[in-house]
């Protein structure tokens, strides 16, 4: 799906699920956000090598590396990119340890996407410093 919309940004979206992703992917576009796909962390982490997106959102539980690895490692590597983190869990701890991790935020699935649109606008105007 593409919008109409002058191109908001790009996002590195991560999440296993592929009907999921799908939805989220064109509801960002909608939006006028274009989107890089990844099926788990470790596919995100290859994404970064050959892309600076402006935003990651990423999936928590999934197979291969889950999100809170992946922000774990791609902290590691020395990327300041915002990440927010999708979790179907509705569990404090489960958010805390994403935010300790270094991710912007923890919203629940699905997303309410008009609080996902404010979260990215957000950090696009803060100008958060991207890439490695």
């Amino acid at each position: 799906m593409q919008s109409n919309l002058p191109r908001r940004g790009l996002v590195l979206l991560i999440e296993d699920d592929t009907l999921v992703r799908a939805s989220i992917r064109d509801n960002l576009s909608l939006r006028g956000y274009e989107c890089l796909e990844a099926a788990h962390g470790a596919g995100g982490l290859e994404m970064l090598q050959q892309h600076a997106p402006d935003i990651i959102v990423s999936d928590i539980s999934m197979p291969v590396m889950g999100g809170i690895e992946f922000v774990v490692k791609c902290r590691a590597m020395g990327c300041r990119t915002p990440i927010i983190l999708l979790t179907g869990v509705n569990d404090s701890t489960v958010r805390t340890l994403g935010q300790d991790a270094g991710a912007f935020e923890c919203i629940s699935k699905p997303p309410d996407y008009e609080k996902l649109d404010r979260m990215l606008q957000l950090m696009m105007s803060l100008g958060t410093p991207t890439g490695k």
